[in-house]
C-alpha cells in the first residue's frame, strides 16, 4: 500500500469534522445553511482555480466538455448535498455521530460500487468479511449515539 496516499486519505478524513464545524458556524453567522454551503463551494472553487494555475493544468477542449455524459456533472451536486446535509445534521447530532453515519453510508455505497464495478472501479465481490465490517461499524455508531 502506498503510505503517502494512505497518509493523505487519513489527513483529509480528519479535515471532514473540521469542515462541518466551520461551515455550521458560518451558517449561524449568515443565517443560512444553503448560503454557507455556497460560500464553502465558492472558496473551494477559488482554491482549485489557483491550484490549476499553479500546476498548469491544461483546460479541456470545448469538444471534450460538450461530449461528456450528462451524469458526470452529478459530482458537484453530490458534493453540495454532502456539505449542506452536514451543515444541517452535524450541529444537531454531533461530530462523532455525523462522521460515523457518513462513514457507514460510504461503506455501504462502496461495497455496492466495488461489487458491481460501477463508475470505473474494478470489481471486488462482496464477502462475509466486508459484511462483518459494515455490521461492526453500524454497531459502533449505535454505541456512539447511546447516552
Amino acid at each position: 500500500m502506498n503510505y503517502i496516499l494512505t497518509t493523505l486519505a487519513f489527513f483529509v478524513g480528519g479535515l471532514l469534522p473540521i469542515q462541518v464545524g466551520v461551515n455550521a458556524e458560518l451558517a449561524k453567522y449568515i443565517n443560512s445553511p444553503i448560503l454557507a454551503a455556497l460560500v464553502s463551494f465558492l472558496v473551494g472553487g477559488m482554491c482549485l482555480i489557483l491550484g490549476a494555475i499553479i500546476f498548469k493544468a491544461p483546460l479541456p477542449t470545448l469538444n471534450q466538455v460538450t461530449s461528456l455524459p450528462t451524469w458526470l456533472w452529478g459530482g458537484g451536486m453530490i458534493g453540495a448535498a454532502v456539505v449542506l446535509g452536514s451543515i444541517l445534521a452535524g450541529p444537531k447530532i454531533g461530530a462523532l455521530a455525523l462522521v460515523s453515519l457518513l462513514l457507514a453510508g460510504q461503506l455501504v455505497a462502496s461495497i455496492l460500487i466495488d461489487h458491481y464495478g460501477w463508475l470505473g472501479f474494478p470489481i471486488q465481490k462482496m464477502n462475509v468479511q466486508r459484511l462483518l465490517g459494515i455490521l461492526l461499524l453500524v454497531g459502533g455508531f449505535l454505541l456512539v449515539r447511546k447516552k
